[in-house]
């Protein structure tokens, strides 16, 4: 058997596939910008909790303002509260609602990213392999026929596999009737 190529070596190591997935998750996190993202998001939930929290304290004072003026009865009391509910629970339903729509947007925005990147590298991949196995096919090729002595040996050994492969074609393609 033949001794292993550094090629063929290199293909077996596997470090080629590490590469190439190294350099797509780099350009995944580059592309993606997930930091700034994620702190929009951050941003985005503290203002709506802020925002909650400001309308809670003001529900608080229209209470008590209400309860000092006019010791107002039972029935304006629970009034001022369901509003003060209902405009927390609103504001925490919006709030839920614009994180869902951004995370969906998240979603959908990293996997077609990621989706191009991934198709970007295996036909950049397959073309540079391509190229150096050609290279190295025509290398080996060379080497073989210009440094052996015995050299119309192996070209009558070529034209006989060449004759050989063509046989072999024409009775695939007719059936074995030539």
């Amino acid at each position: 058997m033949e001794e292993l190529t550094l090629y063929q070596k290199i293909l077996e190591s596997n470090l080629l596939n590490f590469i190439i997935m190294v350099s797509i998750l780099v350009v995944i996190f580059k592309k993606a910008k997930l930091g700034a993202i994620f702190d929009k998001m951050a941003a985005d939930i503290q203002n709506s909790v802020m925002t909650s929290a400001e309308a809670a304290q003001t529900a608080l004072k229209e209470y008590k303002e209400a309860k000092r003026s006019t010791k107002n009865t039972e029935a304006e009391k629970e009034e001022i509260l369901s509003k003060a509910r209902d405009g927390a629970q609103n504001m925490e339903s919006s709030a839920a609602c614009a994180l869902q729509k951004e995370e969906s947007a998240l979603d959908e925005k990293c996997g077609v990213q990621m989706e191009n990147d991934v198709k970007k590298a295996k036909e950049t991949a397959a073309g540079e392999i391509y190229e150096t196995v050609t290279a190295l096919a025509e290398a080996e090729i060379k080497n073989r026929i210009l440094n052996v002595e015995n050299r119309e040996e192996i070209q009558r050994k070529l034209i006989d596999n060449c004759i050989n492969e063509i046989d072999t074609l024409d009775e695939a393609r007719f059936g074995g009737k030539i």
